[in-house]
């Protein structure tokens, strides 16, 4: 039985700066209603605080203790093994992520860290490629391919990493969805079982694939991929977060 729910948040919740319909009163129902929640997204440009407050903009209450985003588990991992030097291609709020769990930016890394990064170039790439060769793990914030704005697709993690691991041949390791690490950090947070929560998201490959995975109740929100070529399926399918709400009692009742 559905008794709790992890959310996307790009092109679920929202698509740029717009809400989309229903995400308010989605929200406004769990709240009201008690029911766990927490949001989970693949993107690694920004800390969980960012996150946080752009809801908070849009009129959706979510604490940053209920974000989990990819820097935030990369953060994690980072002071589970213990590394306090990292070489990183991302944005400022992986390396906030990164700073706030001791680890910090340098050229001389313990591991070399993969993000979306608008000033990706011919130097970084160098470095990075140069310091793997050296034996430096290799960490991908997300496997996406596509990163999805309001003026069109940009490359995201994945399309970043691909020169880095085809130069190298090592196998990096990834983070995000549809890998089970972030779902079990989702859960311990909100101290939910697999069994009892749902999965809402746009993207077959890592929300759909990534909780069918873990055992976890999928929902598709149409939008990204309206014909994905994936046999796996998801549990329910529905145009936005409204429709979600509007199908809430029996989603949760089976």
């Amino acid at each position: 039985m559905v008794k709790g729910f992890m959310i996307d948040l790009d092109g679920v919740v929202y698509k740029g700066d717009t809400v989309r319909e229903g995400s308010k009163e989605f929200f406004q129902y769990l709240k009201k209603e008690n029911i766990p929640h927490c949001v989970v997204t693949n993107h690694s440009s920004f800390h969980r605080k960012y996150y946080s407050q752009k809801l908070k903009r849009m009129g959706i209450e979510v604490p940053m203790e209920m974000v989990v985003s990819t820097p935030y588990e990369v953060a994690i991992e980072v002071k589970k093994k213990e590394y306090h030097k990292a070489f990183v291609i991302g944005r400022q709020g992986l390396i906030d992520e990164l700073f706030d769990a001791g680890c910090y930016v340098t050229d001389e890394p313990d591991v070399v860290i993969v993000g979306y990064d608008e000033r990706y170039d011919f130097q970084k790439l160098t470095k990075a490629i140069r310091w793997v060769l050296n034996g430096k793990p290799l960490w991908v914030a997300n496997p996406d391919r596509l990163l999805p704005k309001e003026d069109g697709f940009y490359p995201d993690s994945g399309s970043l990493a691909a020169p880095i691991v085809y130069a190298t041949g090592v196998t990096p390791l990834y983070f995000g969805k549809p890998f089970r690490h972030i779902f079990e950090i989702a859960l311990e947070i909100m101290n939910m079982k697999a069994e009892e929560i749902a999965m809402i998201g746009d993207t077959y490959e890592t929300d759909i694939l990534g909780a069918k995975g873990c055992g976890i109740k999928s929902i598709y929100i149409e939008g990204v991929q309206s014909n994905p070529k994936i046999d796996s399926k998801p549990d329910y399918v529905f145009k936005n977060l409204m429709e979600v709400l509007e199908n809430i009692e029996s989603i949760m009742g089976e």
